[in-house]
């Protein structure tokens, strides 16, 4: 590989992904265990010799907070740092971005055969704002402005949002909850971060929590027998619990499409690619109601990202965006 290339990764709590960009063809992909042996920088290092030349530029997107382009994996007890990956790799840059940051930026660019459109335009319009929203293990929300052929990536902690019940038998299931996980209630009423049930952490819980008001003492699930269950409606248990996640996560992704005014909301994460079936028309009716601001949120695109590597598609737009201000 002699032209300049790019250098992506996406490090998650488990699972640290590389791979090298020749423009927008990938040409070397590795995938390391975060937590394995060995420090991160280096496995950068070795990845980028063995392509023979240095990378122009490498963008990792991360589990965790950025701050000063370095981290602390949120689930995983490593670090990794900007200047250390221009060290071992030598580029001319390095950046580190949130993995939520990453999946807004894998709007900015995305393939037809990616998406799954559920209500609006088969595609985003070139310009505007989008908000993606994803269900995985954690619930994470970022927001891309694309402005004059411009983007920029906004950070937040939308997955954090209160969570309030929707009906009378919710406030049974609600306070049920409360009881397994009361840390993330706010206060004393029944409100509680979004992700605490919107979320593959979440939903074992919120499954219990159903089982505690109706009486089910069949065994526990995880989040896969959950929804496994709901998918086959093998389990009175699982369809309420399916039932309650998507109207909540409808009206959530509706809310902060409506609060940015968004041009398009994406639906990312693992629990989200790997269960489409959950996006059907109660999905996006639910999206849809918003009182007097229906028709508005009526009119907004609704997508579904199903390429599971958002991660580094994101890491890449990001990379191309500063490779184009790295050239004028």
């Amino acid at each position: 590989m002699t032209s300049p290339w790019l250098l992506c990764a996406d490090i998650g709590g488990t699972n640290l992904r590389l791979r090298a960009f020749d423009g927008h063809r990938d040409r070397a992909s590795e995938q390391h265990e975060t937590g394995g042996p060995g420090d991160l920088a280096e496995i950068f290092g070795t990845f980028a010799a063995a392509q023979g030349t240095p990378p122009e530029l490498v963008v990792a997107a991360v589990a965790g907070p950025v701050s000063d382009n370095r981290v602390n994996l949120t689930n995983a007890s490593k670090s990794l740092c900007g200047e250390d990956l221009k060290r071992t790799t030598g580029a001319a840059e390095a950046w580190l971005i949130n993995d939520f940051a990453a999946a807004a930026w894998a709007t900015a660019r995305v393939a037809p055969a990616d998406l799954l459109c559920l209500q609006g335009a088969p595609a985003p319009h070139d310009e505007g704002l989008h908000v993606v929203v994803g269900p995985g293990t954690g619930l994470g929300v970022g927001t891309l402005v694309l402005r004059d052929g411009v983007a920029t990536a906004l950070p937040g902690e939308g997955g954090h949002v209160a969570l309030a019940p929707n009906s009378r038998e919710e406030v049974a299931i609600f306070e049920a909850f409360r009881t397994l996980w009361p840390e993330t209630f706010f206060g004393d009423g029944l409100t509680c971060e979004a992700e605490a049930m919107l979320s593959g952490t979440g939903l074992p819980l919120l499954y219990r929590a159903v089982q505690m008001v109706t009486g089910d003492t069949g065994p526990h699930l995880d989040a896969r027998g959950v929804l496994t269950a709901a998918q086959e409606d093998s389990s009175p248990t699982a369809h309420r619990v399916a039932q309650i996640f998507k109207s909540h996560l409808a009206r959530m992704a509706g809310d902060l499409g409506i609060a940015l005014r968004a041009d398009s909301v994406f639906l990312v994460g693992g629990v989200a690619t790997k269960n489409p079936w959950l996006f059907d028309a109660d999905f996006v009716e639910a999206f849809r109601q918003g009182g007097r601001f229906t028709g508005l949120r009526s009119q907004m695109n609704l997508y579904l990202l199903r390429n599971p590597d958002f991660g580094l598609m994101g890491a890449h737009n990001y990379a191309t965006h500063r490779q184009s201000q790295r050239h004028g």
